[in-house]
């Protein structure tokens, strides 16, 4: 049996020692502060500076699969193009208004890259019980949207919604009402292995100065056009379609330069 203690004193303790730990301690944190600090605006000094196309999201293999019909009427996969480098457009054929600045963009992509076999454009429209494989064939002879650098295609409706809200994160679901539809009018660069991108372009204050660090952009023309007709061009040498199609071409070119890492 412990027997207990006896005659104990509390332990006295050194104020020199005291100070000197909680100096030591002060300063330990002062100097990662510091530490942290320079870490920090060297990182972001790296990321002004980096004007390499930001990631978005990934097509995965195993669960992002997406089957479509054409405008031949035959069917394909999404997925078969990993390995090129393709935009996916959402669109409703019978709606022209909704999609004609991005139209342009989508002729001027054909000019600039129609004779590339590693290139594609796939318009997805959003409304396939009223655009059928048979019309999709008229609105490509229109276009001169031929297979297989311009792909016109169509799925089930629910999973064409899905797909552009979930995977492809669109800003909201496409709805129609009273015989109109509304969505989002953004469109997806893809590079070899799947990945979404967007270009980066460094923020700037309402005066116009520019702040270390950068945004990531969405090729959304429609907005861009609107803009420009509510004389939203601040700052920019061109116009917001001119500037957004240069940094549209300018992603594209670096991702078509880019080999891919992985099998497709």
């Amino acid at each position: 049996m412990r027997r207990p203690a006896e005659n104990l004193e509390p332990a006295v303790r050194d104020p020199r020692k005291l100070r000197l730990t909680a100096f030591i301690l002060v300063a330990v944190m002062a100097v990662s502060g510091v530490l942290i600090l320079v870490a920090y605006n060297r990182d972001a000094a790296r990321r002004a500076e980096d004007d390499r196309p930001a990631f978005v999201t990934r097509l995965r293999t195993d669960k992002h699969d997406f089957k479509l019909w054409r405008q031949d009427e035959s069917e394909a996969s999404l997925l078969d193009l990993l390995g090129d480098v393709f935009v996916i457009v959402p669109v409703v054929f019978e709606q022209p208004e909704s999609w004609s600045t991005t139209r342009q963009v989508l002729l001027d992509l054909k000019q600039r890259y129609g004779t590339r076999e590693d290139f594609h454009i796939v318009c997805v429209t959003l409304d396939p019980e009223n655009e059928s494989p048979e019309k999709l064939g008229e609105y490509a002879s229109d276009l001169g949207a031929e297979l297989p650098f311009w792909w016109l295609a169509g799925a089930r409706e629910e999973s064409v919604h899905k797909y552009f809200k979930n995977v492809l994160q669109s800003g909201f679901m496409p709805k129609e009402e009273d015989g109109t539809w509304e969505f989002d009018p953004t469109f997806m660069l893809v590079d070899r292995d799947g990945h979404l991108r967007q270009p980066t372009v460094r923020a700037r204050k309402p005066n116009g100065r520019e702040l270390n660090f950068r945004n990531k952009v969405p090729f959304n023309f429609e907005q861009a056009a609107e803009w420009d007709e509510q004389g939203k061009s601040e700052g920019l040498e061109k116009s917001n379609v001119e500037t957004l199609k240069e940094l549209l071409f300018k992603t594209a070119e670096e991702l078509l330069a880019t080999p891919a890492k992985q099998e497709p």
